[in-house]
């Protein structure tokens, strides 16, 4: 049996990172690709903050109407349900 380094806590994903909460849901590989297309869909080009934490508290657009801003608020939570 061959032993190598243990794989302590690294994302199953992508065996390059550390697993956590922000790596999972806003900067590994297949997750980035996810929040490029419903950026780019809305024709938005943004700077992913280091957290979840940061990202939802930045998550703002100004000018919408009530409904289109209801919409928006949930966008993120709805993409981290989809992950």
């Amino acid at each position: 049996m061959k032993r190598g380094w243990p794989m302590v806590n690294r994302c199953n994903l992508c065996k390059d990172n550390e697993e956590s909460a922000d790596h999972i849901l806003i900067h590994y590989g297949k997750t980035r690709e996810l929040w490029t297309l419903l950026l780019s869909s809305c024709g938005l080009v943004w700077v992913f903050p280091t957290s979840v934490r940061n990202l939802l508290l930045e998550w703002k657009v100004k000018g919408l109407g009530k409904k289109r801003r209801a919409i928006w608020r949930l966008a993120p939570i709805c993409l981290f349900w989809c992950i």
